[in-house]
């Protein structure tokens, strides 16, 4: 496993899981259950007629043989000048970030990775390119025999968080829960970074302040892995209500007599109770068609 991806991913998968988070958030208000299409040549990935985002594609992992190919490699892809621009500003990280896979053409997944994180290369290089050049989201299209890995940049997708300590407490267990993360404790400490929190260590602990009321304590094994996360005083943030459904308009019709039909109410059906989601790789929004 190479050391210095390593620290990249710790450094930024908080962060990019976050963002991650508030992108298919954004998608299910916008875009309910609407299945999700991607064209190559316009880089534009659709979620049905009405949300579109440009999302210029990197890269593909091959599950055949756990192999990764950067876009600009694939000869017989046409891709959008932006698209293009992208891959040489990969090709510069390679070198700023001192990781020269990121200027191949294309490697084997598991001597960069390890086995742990292989299956989810896409995911660790979505995390670390979104940190390091700023995009505000990725999104992993999967397809037969391998997934492909899409970055989105779009200001929809900026929230000026109110209540960060809140926002981390709920975050972050999800992550260590959803992807691999071998380093608890260094993600937990950048992903703080990412809020300007105030981090106290102690020798197993540690404790996050901010500018509003309250305190999170965080506790870990020797390993760094996370034993607990709990609040004091941390403010919750209200829910959003919930826009009530809008009344149909009654529609006169005119009676075919004098006397009143008489109607049968068909009883209500009963709502079906919402299935709790399983614990799973980070949430991606839609399907494929």
């Amino acid at each position: 496993m190479d050391q210095q991806l390593l620290d990249l991913y710790h450094r930024f998968v908080g962060p990019a899981f976050d963002r991650q988070i508030r992108f298919a958030d954004f998608q299910e208000r916008k875009a309910p259950g609407v299945e999700w299409d991607f064209d190559t040549e316009t880089a534009i990935l659709n979620f049905g007629p009405k949300l579109k985002f440009e999302a210029p594609l990197v890269g593909t992992h091959a599950d055949h043989n756990d192999s990764w190919t950067w876009s600009w490699a694939n000869r017989t892809a046409k891709l959008t000048l932006t698209n293009r621009a992208l891959g040489d500003t990969i090709r510069a990280l390679a070198h700023r970030a001192m990781l020269p896979e990121f200027a191949k053409n294309g490697f084997p997944l598991e001597p960069l990775l390890g086995e742990e994180l292989t299956p989810y290369a896409a995911h660790v290089f979505g995390s670390v390119l979104v940190g390091e050049l700023d995009y505000d989201a990725y999104f992993i299209a999967p397809y037969d025999g391998g997934r492909a890995l899409l970055l989105l940049r779009d200001d929809r997708l900026r929230v000026a968080e109110k209540h960060p300590l809140a926002r981390v407490l709920s975050i972050f267990p999800q992550a260590i829960a959803a992807m691999p993360i071998p380093d608890h404790r260094a993600a937990l400490l950048s992903y703080a970074s990412s809020y300007a929190l105030t981090v106290v260590e102690e020798p197993n602990a540690v404790k996050l302040t901010g500018a509003e009321k309250g305190e999170l304590t965080a506790t870990f094994d020797a390993r760094g892995r996370l034993k607990s996360l709990v609040g004091a005083g941390v403010t919750t943030p209200k829910p959003s209500p919930k826009a009530p459904p809008k009344k149909k308009k009654k529609v006169p019709t005119k009676a075919k007599t004098k006397t009143k039909a008489k109607v049968k109410m068909k009883p209500k059906a009963k709502p079906i109770a919402k299935k709790k989601p399983t614990k799973s790789a980070p949430k991606q929004p839609g399907k494929k068609r």
